[in-house]
């Protein structure tokens, strides 16, 4: 197997295993909050510390590790209003454009999320309460997720740009 073919069939594994995860994750969201909402409702005793376990450690990997895939699927929202009627050249430029701008600012994201990770790591932070709940260990989905998305980004955007190459040439 070549060296290209096995670096895409890394990141899709590593892109469906985040996706895997993130989706598992969904499942305590789920009974969770109905959970807390009967507890503090009927029974009047909340669960403690489902909101900073939603909030500090669910939500994050439940946004940030799905991101890749959304993209290998085309599912992020896409506004062709003002570029429809362009020629397909141009438009395949402003996509290799936008593609770049992605990259980079989800390469920022995930620096600077990194940066936090690494830091919140460091002094094992943790939101006390009732319950001292380890929110240092979700600060690194941030960066993981953007190195997902932002690997899926690169392969779209060198996928684009090695077509719109072979275009030309078949033109000229």
């Amino acid at each position: 197997m070549s060296m290209k073919k096995t670096c895409q069939t890394s990141l899709d594994w590593f892109i469906k295993a985040l996706t895997i995860f993130s989706i598992l994750l969904l499942i305590p969201m789920m009974f969770l909050v109905p959970a807390d909402v009967i507890g503090r409702y009927i029974f009047k005793t909340p669960i403690p510390a489902v909101f900073e376990i939603n909030a500090s450690f669910l939500m994050v990997a439940v946004v940030f590790f799905p991101l890749a895939f959304v993209h290998q699927k085309r599912g992020h929202i896409y506004v062709n209003l003002f570029t429809r009627k362009l020629p397909d050249k141009l438009k395949n430029i402003l996509d290799l454009f936008s593609l770049v701008l992605g990259i980079v600012a989800y390469a920022l994201i995930g620096w600077f999320g990194l940066e936090i990770a690494i830091e919140s790591t460091k002094v094992r932070e943790y939101v006390s309460g009732i319950i001292n709940l380890p929110i240092w260990i979700s600060k690194w989905f941030i960066p993981i997720g953007c190195l997902a998305f932002c690997l899926e980004l690169l392969r779209d955007g060198l996928s684009r740009a090695a077509n719109l190459n072979a275009k030309q040439d078949r033109e000229a």
